[in-house]
């Protein structure tokens, strides 16, 4: 690529009939002057591009660590998630096994009580058997007494 100072030191072979010297001096000059601005911006829009590709480099990094920390929380939600699932079906087959517990011990108290109801009233009908033969004897006693 051609330098501006390239174009600055640029000699040419002087003819007879040739251009004047001048008015190409002139030119070369405005010539000069537009291609350093062309560079200068050249390579302010190198360097730009070069801090945009470092930029967009940056963000691509964020997010690719952004993505795995998105992923690693999935993961981690996921992971919770079956663990509370795993929790509460332990919870309710406890649950199951102490209401089946209680049922029974339930039972088994309502068959005591029950049981105990009808000794109880077989002991009353004996008693009132004993008081009915006691007063059927007192009676026959009476009956004897005249």
């Amino acid at each position: 690529m051609l330098r501006p100072i390239d174009i600055q030191n640029k000699e040419f072979e002087k003819k007879i009939k040739g251009y004047s010297c001048d008015e190409v001096d002139d030119f070369l000059d405005i010539v000069i002057q537009d291609y350093e601005l062309l560079c200068k911006e050249n390579q302010t829009l190198k360097d730009k591009i070069g801090l945009l590709t470092e930029t967009v480099e940056r963000y691509k990094q964020m997010e690719n660590t952004m993505q795995k920390s998105i992923d690693i929380a999935r993961a981690a939600a996921e992971d919770a998630r079956k663990n509370a699932e795993t929790e509460a079906n332990a919870i309710i087959s406890k649950a199951k096994l102490d209401a089946s517990y209680l049922a029974r011990q339930i039972d088994d108290e309502h068959t005591k009580r029950h049981q105990e109801m009808l000794a109880i009233k077989n002991e009353i009908d004996r008693y009132k058997t004993q008081v009915k033969s006691l007063c059927t004897s007192v009676i026959n006693m009476m009956d004897n007494i005249d």
